[in-house]
C-alpha cells in the first residue's frame, strides 16, 4: 500500500469531498485515513466529525447499497444481506431497511424477468436440466429458494 502523509485538516477536507460524491461507509473512510498515515486518535475525531456533519450515515449507506444492488445488479435479498454483513453492518440495521425497500418494489416480477432472460440463453431441451440451470442462476443472484422455485415453475409451465 502506498502511504503518503497529509495533515488531519487536509484529510478532513479531502474526506468531505470524497463522501459528498457518493455514499461511503466508515470502513471506506478508515482505509483512506490509513493510506494517509493519520493517527488512530485523529482518525476517530475525523470520523466523528464526518458523522456529525452528515457526510457519513450507516442508514443512508445501507439503503443506497440495497437500492443499487437490486436496481442495477438485480440481486436478491439474500445476496444483498450477506454483502452488507461482510461489510460489517449488523443484522438489526440491515433487516428493517431491506424490508422497507422490498415493500416498494415488485420483487417477483423482477426475478421472473431475469429468469426469462436467462431461459432464452439456455441451449437445452431437457426440462429437468433447464429447471436446474434456472434455479442455479436464481440462487447465484441471491433469490430465496421458494420465491425462485415458484418463478421457475411459472416460466417452465408457460
Amino acid at each position: 500500500m502506498n502511504v503518503r502523509t497529509i495533515s488531519p485538516e487536509q484529510a478532513l477536507s479531502k474526506l468531505m469531498t470524497y463522501c459528498s460524491k457518493m455514499e461511503r461507509n466508515e470502513q471506506d473512510v478508515r482505509k483512506k485515513l490509513q493510506l494517509w498515515a493519520i493517527s488512530e486518535n485523529d482518525s476517530k475525531k475525523i470520523i466523528a466529525r464526518l458523522q456529525d456533519d452528515g457526510f457519513i450515515s450507516q442508514e443512508r449507506y445501507v439503503s443506497s447499497y440495497i437500492r443499487g444492488k437490486f436496481v442495477y445488479n438485480k440481486w436478491g435479498k439474500t445476496k444483498i444481506k450477506y454483502g452488507l454483513l461482510q461489510k460489517g453492518f449488523k443484522d438489526s440495521l440491515i433487516q428493517p431497511l431491506l424490508d422497507d425497500f422490498f415493500e416498494t418494489v415488485d420483487y417477483k416480477k423482477t426475478i421472473t424477468k431475469e429468469l426469462q432472460k436467462k431461459n432464452k440463453t439456455l441451449h437445452t431441451d431437457d426440462l429437468y436440466e433447464r429447471k436446474a440451470k434456472l434455479m442455479q442462476f436464481a440462487q447465484s443472484r441471491g433469490y430465496e429458494f421458494d420465491v425462485a422455485l415458484s418463478c421457475v415453475e411459472k416460466i417452465i409451465n408457460s
